[in-house]
Parts: structure tokens; sequence; C-alpha cells
């Protein structure tokens, strides 16, 4: 049987081939807020235009971290008339956004034979409808992860019931299964916005969220009582929340006020207090390779990498070349650290 390919609806933006697309914007918008490796070293990238009259935000492809943000570069862009939250690979050519609107967009990835010996490869996004159980804007999203290591070095889901977890400012927390249905949907969750959530990098029925009014809690869906609460300290507000990788039961948790520190979800004691910066930490990525060392960054210029050997937390390394807020944060299956910022520069720091 042919292969046909329908064209998804929304705004095309970019699809290079032997010919450009009439919609290519003229470069990549500045406020760069997602990056995320797939295979083989592709990088995706992320921006939201938040000055102009409609609200967008775009999906960048290309082949390597080097070549972004360079639109020249790119293998295929594509514009959603929503703002990208977060971007997750999930293996099989496909990925998944978290949106502003408060969906989730499936992209798989193409590529299409040239029909003649002197023309190249077609590249182009291919998008599934997009469902929305949230009634505000996704604050974040995180997926299970399996020990199936793709070609580029990159964790992908398994072939498990639960595999996606998305939290809402609606105060939702919304947990979906392979094919985009709703296993769970938890409502409220937490009192105020939800605005963190990480899923446990062993077992994929538990995980963690971080709410506005200062808690972070411990989900298990498969319990009557799924949640309990493990921390609570208005003077240290949680922003951002990730499990330790390789199954440890400890939580690094990254502050309002520039404070990261560490959870023993047991024990409930928060300990390894360390002041990294002076303002709103937002992002947590963790190493590859390396997973002692944890990436950070926030309403700042400041990249700063901690080291999460032995019972203290100590800063590694800190790289302050943005101009604007570091938003996205991804490291590379060699065990390099990129960045991206509101300044649309994506840099590379080697540590």
């Amino acid at each position: 049987m042919q292969d046909t390919h329908t064209l998804p609806q929304g705004n095309l933006v970019f699809a290079q081939s032997n010919s450009v697309s009439n919609f290519t914007p003229a470069a990549v918008d500045k406020y760069i807020d997602v990056l995320e490796f797939g295979e083989n070293g592709e990088l995706f990238l992320a921006t939201s235009n938040l000055n102009r009259r409609s609200w967008t935000g775009d999906i960048w492809w290309f082949a390597g971290a080097e070549d972004a943000p360079r639109r020249e570069k790119a293998k295929a862009g594509y514009r959603l008339d929503s703002g990208i939250v977060r971007v997750k690979y999930i293996g099989n050519r496909q990925l998944v956004l978290g949106l502003d609107s408060g969906g989730i967009q499936l992209i798989t990835l193409k590529t299409k034979k040239p029909e003649n010996k002197e023309g190249g490869p077609a590249y182009f996004l291919e998008l599934n409808p997009s469902p929305c159980e949230h009634d505000d804007r996704i604050a974040d999203m995180d997926t299970w992860k399996s020990r199936e290591v793709t070609p580029g070095g990159q964790q992908v889901l398994t072939a498990a019931d639960n595999q996606l977890v998305t939290a809402g400012q609606d105060g939702r927390i919304v947990v979906w299964n392979k094919n985009q249905a709703v296993v769970h949907n938890l409502h409220p969750a937490h009192s105020s916005g939800v605005i963190s959530v990480s899923c446990h990098p062993t077992n994929n029925n538990i995980f963690a969220s971080a709410g506005q009014e200062g808690e972070i809690k411990v989900w298990d869906v498969r319990d009557s009582r799924p949640c309990e609460t493990v921390y609570s300290d208005p003077a240290h507000p949680p922003a951002a929340i990730s499990w330790y990788p390789g199954g440890e039961d400890r939580l690094l948790v990254a502050t309002r006020t520039g404070t990261v520190f560490t959870i023993d979800v047991g024990s409930k004691k928060a300990h390894s207090h360390q002041e990294v910066a002076d303002r709103e930490l937002r992002n947590i990525s963790w190493s590859i390779d390396r997973p002692h060392l944890a990436a950070v960054s926030g309403d700042d210029v400041t990249v700063i990498v901690l080291n999460t050997q032995g019972d203290k937390l100590s800063v590694e390394y800190t790289n302050s070349a943005h101009k604007d807020f570091v938003r996205a944060l991804c490291w590379s299956s060699e065990g390099t650290l990129w960045s991206g910022g509101w300044d649309t520069k994506v840099i590379k720091h080697t540590i």
C-alpha cells in the first residue's frame, strides 16, 4: 500500500527540502524555553513568542546542537497556536509537547526520500490531534523512563501503562498512557497551581509534585489515598523538583529563593541546603553519564552545575555567558551540557 501523508492542521513555518516554504519565519524567536536531545545527537528547540499580537510557540528540529539556533541549519520547524512549556522525546521518532493551552501535542518526525539523485531528503513534523485535560496552562511535564537506550544515548519510555504526567496551574495533575488516554485525573492535587512534577526513575506508579502553596507531595497511583506530603516550608518554597537518578528515594529541590537542598522521602527530612542564587530557580537537569551532576538555572543569566555526591551539595561549575534568563538545560549523551536562554543563544558547557 502506498504511504500517503496528510498535512496536519496548524501553521506550517518551515519545511526545508529543495525549496523553502513561504511560511518560514525570518528567524528563530528570541525566547528559547526548551532544549531536548533525541536520537543520534538530534536537538529539538522550543521557543515561545512573548510580545507579538498572538502568543505562539515554535518547535525546531536540528541535526545537532552545534546547528542551533540558526534557522538555515534547521531540518524542520512548526508553529503552534500556543506557547511550549516542555518537550520530551519518547522514542519511535516521536515528541510530546506540553502547551500553554493546557493540552499536550504528539509530534512524529518524518523524512521523505528524494525523488531523484540530485535532491536531498525532505523533513517535516506530523502532528496528531491535541488532547486537553487542563483548565489552565501546563506548568510542567515529565515522563517515566526505561532502561532502554536509543542510539543517541537517550532513555525512552517503557511499554507500561503510565508514561506521562502533566501538571497545571489549575491545580490538576493528569497521568497519561502511551496512547494519550487519561489513566488518572487528580484534582485538586494541590490547593493552588502545580508548578513542578517529577517521575520516579524506576517505578512508573510514583511521582512527586510541588505546588505554589509551598508543599511537595509524593504520589503512588496504586493506593486508594495516593499522596503524602513530604515537605512544607514557606521560608524555602519549592520551584522545581527532581528525583535523584538510580532509584534513590531522594528529591533535589530548587526554590524560589535561590536555594537548593535534598529531601529524603522516607524520613521527610530536608538537608544539605546550599544557596546558589538570589533569584528563583526554575530548571533541574541531570547529567546522563555522570548522574551525580545536576545543572540548575532560573531567572538569571547563570548556569550552575551541582555535585550531589556525599552528604553535602557543592557547586562544581558556573557560567554567566548568557545575556538574559536561562530557561533551557539539557545534557548530551557525551556528557556535554547545553543551555538556551531568552537571549536567543544556545551555549555549550564542558564540565
